[in-house]
């Protein structure tokens, strides 16, 4: 078995993919997204998909029609992370959307596992 690779990136969540990080998903297995502690009722984080970094981001799905999103549930007395769908490691580059202007400009960190 092939040693596996670990990498970080710092993000910080909008509600547009226009202020959305571009997230390089090529070669990744899998993903974990990690908030400090976080005021806020729960809300969904869309993900947003383009095989070009610069390039036209689309709202992802699963094969079931329904979104790929992630229910981001906020706590101010712990820090959470939440591991991204499978559909997310089929992408070239990624995007993280908060539906909820209450989360714009909250910063996380994707642990990466290549």
């Amino acid at each position: 078995m092939a040693d596996r690779k670990t990498r970080d990136a710092d993000f910080t969540l909008a509600t547009s993919t226009a202020g959305a990080t571009t997230l390089d998903m090529r070669d990744m297995v899998s993903a974990i997204v990690a908030f400090g502690t976080v005021e806020g009722a729960s809300s969904t984080l869309q993900l947003w998909a383009s095989n070009a970094s610069a390039g036209t981001f689309r709202r992802l799905y699963k094969a079931d029609g329904n979104a790929a999103d992630v229910t981001f549930v906020p706590s101010t007395s712990e820090a959470r992370a939440f591991c991204l769908p499978d559909e997310a490691f089929g992408v070239e580059f990624l995007k993280i959307v908060s539906a909820s202007t209450a989360f714009t400009g909250v910063t996380g960190v994707v642990m990466f596992k290549s």
